[in-house]
């Protein structure tokens, strides 16, 4: 058996083990980044042409950590010499009963960021592609867009790798002993022993760290694709990155313009619970019934557009939908930073920077009190 030893250790290369191991290379630092499939796998979380990033967050926490999310991104990408964000302004939407976008509305104020609040009436006349309740709540955010994603992770990997980083790809792992003085990750035939080890494995952080007691839910989201008759009003600069939050917990969905060669993104945020080693890959006709009955009452032109293409992904979700980042309890040599409950892209850069304080300096100057193992 193979026994390796590495000062830092990142399990997992979806967007958060990517940016942890780019942001600890980039301080110079040893590490080890592996991942128990191929680098850009789409059995995750991390793949697809594009994420939607935005300030226009109803959580104050996030929406306070956003602007230097953006910062991070546009550091990275002058590091790589490639755009990696795209900005195409977003609306965030709901019934008039909701206070969904009351909230974000006022934690926009709050940061200083640019935005419109508006009626369902006055976005349809803005933006004829949508044709919504004139009663519906809306907020616009100019600065709201998407983010690359596969290319993202793909970049920090390959930046971490130029500063020395390396990875060991389809290697598995199938437990962490905590037993030692130092963490060790055991596979079939390898040991690794690690001076400071991060797990940001994902849907799978619970096959690893089984002691972690919260009640986490791997899930199952479904993603559509759609090309419309006529494509023009849905291309970036005409069409917004969007979000509604229904009434029922159930009822949010979410969606993009035509990106990379994909038509336009919609998926119901969030889906049935899943073993994340026997996920089914198909998509029933119920859920894109689902899915075209909330187009055609928001967005017509889709309703009935045909599907290009479909993808699966995995949500790891906990309670009320936080994320899960910190270093274990009377352990400062072990970090997790999974899970990030489906909406945990868009501060990957930032999260890798707080993973590198972590293992680097004990600390970080970013506030995850929210965030902890504890909290």
């Amino acid at each position: 058996m193979e026994t390796i030893h590495a000062r830092h250790v990142v399990v997992g290369a979806g967007a958060m083990g990517s940016a942890a191991a780019y942001h600890l290379a980039k301080r110079g630092e040893a590490v080890l980044l592996v991942e128990q499939f191929r680098i850009g796998h789409e059995r995750g979380s991390s793949h697809g042409a594009a994420r939607i990033t935005r300030h226009s967050y109803a959580d104050s926490h996030c929406a306070r950590l956003m602007p230097e999310a953006f910062r991070g991104w546009k550091a990275l990408e002058a590091d790589a010499g490639h755009t990696l964000y795209v900005r195409t302004g977003g609306v965030s939407f709901c019934p008039p009963e909701s206070d969904y976008v009351a909230q974000v509305s006022a934690n926009l104020a709050a940061i200083g960021i640019p935005h419109r609040r508006m009626s369902g009436q006055e976005l349809n006349r803005s933006i004829p592609a949508f044709e919504m309740p004139a009663a519906y709540d809306v907020v616009f955010e100019p600065d709201a867009g998407m983010l690359a994603a596969s290319r993202a992770v793909a970049t920090h990997v390959a930046l971490a790798r130029t500063r020395g980083a390396e990875v060991l790809e389809e290697c598995p792992i199938h437990r962490i002993d905590l037993g030692a003085d130092k963490p060790m990750l055991v596979g079939a035939d390898i040991r690794i022993t690690a001076d400071h080890l991060i797990v940001s494995a994902g849907a799978w952080v619970r096959r690893l760290l089984p002691q972690l007691e919260l009640p986490l839910r791997p899930t199952r989201q479904q993603v559509l694709y759609f090309r419309p008759a006529d494509p023009r009003p849905f291309s970036i600069g005409r069409f917004p990155v969007f979000i509604y939050k229904g009434v029922d917990e159930l009822d949010d969905y979410y969606g993009m313009p035509a990106f990379l060669e994909c038509d336009v993104k919609t998926a119901r945020h969030g889906g049935p619970d899943v073993d994340p080693d026997a996920v089914d890959r198909s998509i029933g006709e119920e859920y894109r019934a689902t899915v075209r009955s909330f187009l055609r009452g928001h967005i017509p032109a889709l309703a009935d557009a045909s599907i290009t293409l479909e993808e699966i992904c995995l949500y790891t979700v906990a309670p009320s939908e936080r994320f899960v980042v910190g270093a274990w309890p009377g352990r400062p040599d072990l970090v997790v930073a999974s899970p990030c409950s489906g909406h945990g892209f868009k501060f990957s850069n930032l999260i890798g920077r707080v993973l590198a304080d972590l293992a680097v300096d004990g600390h970080t100057d970013i506030d995850i009190s929210p965030w902890q193992l504890n909290a």
